[in-house]
């Protein structure tokens, strides 16, 4: 065996690697070795995946192949996250028009379901990325997405709807999305967080873009013309994706299975899944409700379905510039304070809805926080082990999160009928959000071994 030292302001350490003599290693840099390398307080506790005797790989971190890429995660980001988030439109058309005998608490099921399911197939779609099949499979799921979409115009009572819109467009949606991160994290390296930040600006778009054209359509054609339209836009914007995302690194067949337990083994990537749980609860309830809440305080229907897409085009700004602050601070380091401010304005959203320029305000910073909360879910559970698991890692994180994205929307819906209003609602956003960031300050120590320095 051979020790290589490293030094920096903030870390000293040795790196063991077995003695190669035909290969000329250079001394890996500190920041390379965050993948990698355990955190020291940590050393005994868990198995991490060793690097690789000569290196890191060459990972092409920008150029015209690994840009497009990522140009296919916007555009699949696009059709599915941002049409996910689109549902505040339809749990303000379902409340007022179809289905008027249902509880806000009910018909947020449909959209939380939904966004709850998008979650699920990360786990399956990163494992069978690891083992080189990706293509086909997305393909195949892509036709059956774009069906499914289209069957949400024929939905007539409210079990098809939570059927139809809720859990098949959910669960075709992750297919989709589940293992894209994982696509792109084999195109970059030091500029990864950014290539995420990027990637998430497909949701912002559509989130911001699509609900606007669902709402102008239900009003000139209807609601089945409506969603017939929006179907085929999307099945033109996944048949891009489909074109432009390629794996780049070989497959792997890494002990585990399909769940590999061995990584909860690492504490701070169990506080990392239990940190991104606890956020969602509350993160996303605003954005179901600003429309809703705006309205029940006085203000024009015509304004306020507006505040959907003001909020995720907000968000577009956070997942940008969180991207380029991630990859020089350290994804935690970023995500913490974008996330207080998140909850800090869940807090405040019930107080200020019947004012328009503060709730104007309000809804432009909570959405920079969502969409910086977006754009680095998958940073931080990437780090935490090496590129042969990443796909696997990053989709058992994701399935994860359903448990939290699922559970959100109707907890906040009971609490809206029991209170009668939203002050409540936002307590318990903020509340829950709040807690999410004390475990992620949690992670990024027992992830560091320290309180400060880069993660």
């Amino acid at each position: 065996m051979r020790t290589a030292p490293l030094q920096d302001s903030n870390f000293t350490g040795r790196l063991e690697a077995p003695c190669r003599k035909d290969v000329a290693e250079p001394t890996p840099s500190v920041d390379g070795l965050a993948y990698n390398l355990p955190p020291t307080p940590l050393a005994g506790s868990f198995d991490t995946e060793k690097l690789p005797p000569n290196g890191l790989p060459d990972f092409p971190d920008g150029g015209l192949r690994a840009w497009s890429v990522v140009i296919g995660a916007v555009f699949m980001s696009f059709s599915t996250f941002g049409w996910v988030n689109s549902f505040g439109v339809f749990q303000t058309y379902y409340q007022q028009n179809t289905f008027k005998d249902q509880s806000a608490s009910n018909i947020a099921w449909i959209g939380s379901i939904q966004y709850g399911l998008v979650f699920v197939p990360a786990l399956f779609t990163g494992r069978l990325l690891d083992l080189g099949y990706y293509n086909v499979p997305l393909a195949i799921n892509s036709l059956i997405y774009v069906a499914a979409l289209f069957l949400v115009a024929e939905c007539k009572t409210f079990l098809q709807v939570i059927l139809c819109q809720g859990v098949a467009t959910g669960l075709l949606a992750g297919m989709l999305f589940g293992s894209t991160p994982a696509i792109v994290s084999h195109w970059f390296f030091n500029k990864r967080s950014q290539a995420f930040g990027v990637l998430a600006m497909g949701s912002s778009i559509g989130g911001t873009v699509l609900p606007i054209a669902t709402q102008h359509l239900f009003a000139k054609v209807g609601f089945k013309w409506a969603i017939r339209i929006m179907a085929f836009i999307l099945a033109f914007v996944v048949l891009l994706g489909n074109l432009l995302l390629r794996p780049r690194l070989p497959p792997s067949n890494v002990k585990g299975g399909l769940f590999n337990w061995a990584a909860f083994k690492n504490p701070a990537f169990t506080f990392c899944v239990l940190a991104y749980n606890a956020t969602l609860l509350g993160l996303f309830v605003p954005l179901i409700y600003l429309d809703l809440s705006a309205q029940a305080s006085g203000l024009s229907p015509n304004f306020t379905f507006y505040l959907i897409a003001i909020a995720n085009c907000a968000s577009l700004f956070g997942r940008l510039s969180s991207g380029i602050l991630a990859d020089r601070y350290g994804p935690l380091n970023t995500l913490i304070p974008f996330t207080l401010i998140g909850g800090v304005m869940s807090f405040a959203w019930p107080f200020v809805t019947s004012h328009i320029v503060p709730l104007v305000i309000v809804t432009i910073v909570y959405g920079c926080a969502i969409g910086a909360f977006v754009s680095l879910i998958p940073s931080t559970p990437a780090r935490l082990g090496g590129m042969d698991d990443a796909g696997r890692r990053i989709g058992m994180a994701m399935t994860a999160m359903a448990f939290g994205s699922a559970g959100g929307p109707p907890i906040a819906g009971a609490i809206r009928t029991k209170s009668g209003g939203f002050e409540a609602v936002g307590l318990y956003s903020g509340g829950v959000i709040m807690i999410g960031c004390i475990l992620l300050a949690i992670t990024r120590h027992l992830a560091l071994g320290k309180w400060a320095g880069k993660f």
